[in-house]
């Protein structure tokens, strides 16, 4: 089980939690956290005092004011009235990672959520609980209002989970759990949808997913290496370090290790051929700028993971409670965008390397890598494949937060469709991965077809691992299913 207090949640501890499904509990600090910032809503409850959100109306109804026997039903009704997205349901982990956020942003004592609510929704973590949350609606400010209004009328018992892929209705599956449901109270609707949850978990998600897309991508650079005969000499530790950039030197370094011990390299280093095309000489430095935009986009969402993101804002040491704009989702929206460029680039010089794998000028080896070329056409239509789906992610990676529809009667003119910004990068991830898989597959057919000369041992091993799973391609067969296996094997780190 792992303690939250509200400042402590990292990428790594939020992986154990969202996908290894491990339990939560708060501290005793948070706890008094979460006590304190409630009194101050009750007080103002009881003094009728003109707060947004707590006695008023919400967006451009600011001005109405709401009577004392109305409030809770104020707080029902945002639930209610903002549970409007479409489209196909956000993913399990996309859904329990936006709960675990949302509990870590309350118990910072700025929101002024009961005890009795939040309980509600440890146990809905705890129990594995998946509310159904369409993934469309969100313009990213006020928050995530529609995504997080979703998981709030779930559990208020009017909404639905999802079970085995078929979604029933929440009431009976809080009875099942033995979960009381939620009844708002003052401000409890208003903080519970007011927030950027939805986007920082799909960044969360993608910093996880990115992670291993990295190492892979160097993997598969140097696979081709060897499938082209190319020269290590470009990856040597000097051309790097003449050049600050630490993802650069990051990303040869690790070139370098997984090609150490080549017999392929050795046997090629008298040849005439002065340099490589740039896809395989500049593997490190455009790696290593999407390692760079990576480490910029980790640091924010970690931030983020940990910030206090409602309106209005509850401040127990001076006992004010404040309008401000921490929901508005720009600072998720642009690094999101920054990882959904730099990962497309990824796959994009990817798919260079596998063409050239393709030529049998730049190989040495027979034309797409096919064994009797004509009667086969050999992984002539996976680089289709590859550029296909680099194609859809320069789409894809076009900016989403450049772009603002003012909403609410202009009240609120400027939003930041981050969680637009997140949809597409998970998107564009599983792209790349499927791109940098096929380029793996054919990189280790085309080692495969050197020998009896052998790669690194890291390579070797690698080659072991792919075949015993994927057959060498000899002859011509039906490829989804290797297309398939390998990107398998990328998502799920083997």
């Amino acid at each position: 089980m792992i303690k939250l207090s509200g400042d402590n949640l990292t990428i790594d501890k939020y992986r154990q939690i969202v996908f290894g499904n491990e339990k939560i509990s708060i501290t005793d600090s948070a706890r008094n956290n979460v006590d304190r910032a409630r009194q101050i809503i009750d007080s103002i409850v009881e003094s009728n005092e003109k707060v947004y959100g707590v006695t008023t109306g919400f967006g451009k109804l600011v001005d109405v004011s709401i009577p004392p026997d109305r409030l809770k039903l104020l707080q029902k009704n945002i639930i209610r009235s903002h549970s409007a997205g479409t489209g196909s349901p956000f993913d399990y982990e996309t859904v329990r990672g936006a709960m675990l956020l949302r509990i870590n942003t309350v118990i910072r004592g700025n929101s002024g959520l009961s005890p009795k609510t939040l309980n509600t929704y440890i146990e809905m973590v705890n129990n594995g609980l998946y509310p159904y949350v369409p993934s469309k609606g969100s313009v990213g400010a006020s928050g995530d209002l529609a995504p997080l209004s979703h998981i709030a009328l779930a559990a208020m018992g009017e909404g639905e989970f999802i079970e085995n892929g078929k979604r029933k209705p929440a009431l009976e599956v809080l009875d099942r759990y033995s979960i009381e449901p939620i009844d708002p109270l003052p401000k409890e609707g208003l903080c519970l949808v007011n927030g950027t949850q939805f986007m920082t978990a799909l960044g969360a998600n993608a910093m996880i997913r990115g992670r291993s897309i990295l190492k892979t991508a160097d993997i598969a650079a140097a696979v081709s290496v060897d499938g082209l005969l190319g020269s290590i000499k470009q990856f040597a530790g000097n051309i790097q370090l003449s050049r600050n950039q630490i993802g650069q030197q990051d990303s040869a370094a690790n070139i370098r290790a997984i090609l150490k011990g080549s017999s392929i390299n050795e046997s090629h280093k008298g040849c005439g051929r002065v340099q490589d095309p740039y896809s395989i000489r500049c593997s490190p430095q455009v790696h290593g700028a999407v390692r760079d935009a990576y480490d910029y986009a980790f640091n924010i969402i970690e931030r983020e993971m940990n910030s206090s993101t409602d309106n209005p804002l509850v401040f127990s040491d001076s006992g004010e409670v404040v309008s401000g704009g921490n929901f508005h989702g720009e600072t998720i929206a642009i690094p999101l965008d920054t990882m959904k460029i730099a990962f497309s680039e990824l796959a994009n010089i990817s798919d260079r390397r596998l063409y050239l794998l393709m030529d049998s000028r730049k190989t040495g080896l027979e034309p797409f890598l096919a064994h009797e070329p004509g009667i086969n056409s050999g992984f002539m239509m996976l680089q289709v494949t590859t550029a296909s789906l680099v194609s859809e992610n320069k789409v894809l990676s076009h900016p989403s937060s450049v772009d603002s529809i003012p909403t609410s009667s202009g009240q609120e003119d400027h939003v930041s469709m981050g969680t637009i910004s997140g949809r597409h990068l998970m998107e564009i991830l599983g792209n790349v991965e499927t791109v940098l898989g096929i380029e793996l597959l054919a990189g280790i057919n085309a080692v495969k077809m050197r020998e009896p000369l052998l790669s690194s041992p890291p390579i070797e091993a690698l080659k072991s691992v792919i075949m015993k799973d994927i057959e060498q391609v000899t002859a011509d067969r039906p490829f989804y299913r290797d297309i398939d296996a390998i990107r398998r094997m990328i998502a799920d780190n083997s």
